[in-house]
């Protein structure tokens, strides 16, 4: 789920925003969300998929879509959004804004979509999809899960943390690496890394932090955030990627790239000492 920050032009084409109010339960309905929504959740259903392939917002991005939003959701302050799918068949998901593209597969279980994401102010499109055959949908959207506050292992997953943070670790996965070389953040900094973070990492305390990755691949890191540049290729052992340091608050980004073939990987951050 990397993701990909669109130019306007493509999003504005992407996005038809009504102006409705939160709704609850209606088909292909639009949403207008901010931090502390009533009612928690909220609800909207139709059927998967549509003409065109997800993958044209990204090669992360998988099954079919319809070549209009199912929903949009109108952001109107930052907010922490889980994004799950209950569906008749194997579900995706693809959301679309001003935070960059987030897509998922299967992280909600039973072949269904999940996406966790930390979105700003602004309008956003969602798409449901399908692999093979089409379904029917239940899309739920829950306030306070968009940074992986259940550490269970979240696809391109973005993170909240400060001292004393739980659950501890907190867990990210993805497929390493991307058309980029990780040397443009300098020369202490190796492999082929996406051209867009993997995870977004926001800290809201000072805290001390691993990072560390557990891949298929020769893998290798890359934390960018306000005063330092983080990398390694081995620290983990087994040809794989690890940064201890301390972090002060602000935005970081994290890329996991890799050194020859592609693989998959596990991100795990945990406080130390």
């Amino acid at each position: 789920m990397r993701h990909m920050h669109l130019a306007c032009g493509l999003l504005a084409a992407a996005l038809t925003i009504c102006a409705n109010g939160p709704a609850t339960a209606q088909a292909y309905n639009s949403f207008t969300l901010g931090a502390g929504f009533t009612p928690d959740p909220q609800t909207g259903n139709g059927e998967t998929g549509g003409a065109t392939q997800a993958s044209r917002f990204g090669p992360q991005c998988s099954g079919v879509i319809d070549t209009t939003p199912d929903h949009t959701i109108r952001v109107t302050s930052p907010l922490d959004l889980r994004l799950s799918v209950d569906s008749t068949t194997d579900s995706t998901l693809v959301v679309v804004g001003p935070a960059g593209v987030f897509c998922d597969d299967d992280s909600a279980g039973e072949l269904d979509a999940q996406v966790d994401a930390r979105l700003t102010p602004g309008d956003y499109a969602v798409y449901v999809g399908h692999i093979e055959q089409p379904g029917r949908y239940t899309l739920t959207l829950n306030e306070g899960s968009g940074v992986a506050t259940t550490g269970g292992g979240g696809q391109y997953a973005n993170f909240q943390l400060g001292a004393g943070f739980t659950p501890d670790p907190q867990i990210g996965t993805g497929d390493t690496g991307g058309g980029v070389e990780a040397g443009r953040y300098g020369a202490h900094c190796t492999g082929m890394i996406d051209s867009t973070p993997d995870h977004r990492l926001t800290i809201t305390s000072t805290v001390a932090l691993r990072l560390a990755v557990t891949s298929t691949t020769d893998s290798s890191l890359v934390v960018v955030g306000p005063g330092k540049v983080l990398c390694d290729d081995d620290g983990a052992g087994a040809l794989d990627a690890a940064v201890v340091d301390t972090f002060r608050p602000g935005e970081y980004e994290i890329y996991v790239g890799h050194l020859g073939q592609a693989g998959t990987y596990r991100l795990e951050i945990s406080e130390t000492d």
